[in-house]
């Protein structure tokens, strides 16, 4: 028996909003539960310690709870145009850069720092 729906395709709801972490469809414009623009994104993830988030003129770090299970509320901005000095860590995956006169480091994931290293060099000069 065949069903008339059977040859649709599923829309893929791979999409995350960093704000609220809620999945939507892979060419949303808005979120569809708090409505942040999602255009802006270059690249979110979630690791082990913190989500980060990559704009267009801003390193967005949301820091979770020691367990990583949750967010602790702490969001931790980093304009683009302020910071530098910028390493990648190796065979340690660690993001290094100096802002503001101090130096960071965010240790990531493999997947994940392999993604931070392709698009950092494109959009910081």
């Amino acid at each position: 028996m065949e069903f008339p729906d059977d040859n649709h395709v599923i829309a893929g709801f791979n999409l995350i909003c960093p704000e609220c972490g809620i999945a939507n469809p892979d060419d949303a414009d808005c979120c569809l539960v708090c409505d942040r623009d999602l255009t802006n994104i270059l690249l979110f993830f979630e690791d082990d310690f913190f989500d980060l988030e990559i704009t267009e003129n801003c390193l967005i770090e949301y820091r979770k709870s020691f367990w990583g299970t949750r967010r602790t509320g702490k969001v931790i901005k980093y304009p683009l145009t302020e910071i530098s000095n910028i390493e990648f860590g190796s065979p340690v995956n660690r993001f290094k850069f100096d802002f503001e006169g101090k130096r960071h480091v965010l240790p990531l994931r493999e997947k994940n720092m392999d993604s931070v290293k392709k698009i950092i060099p494109k959009i910081i000069d």
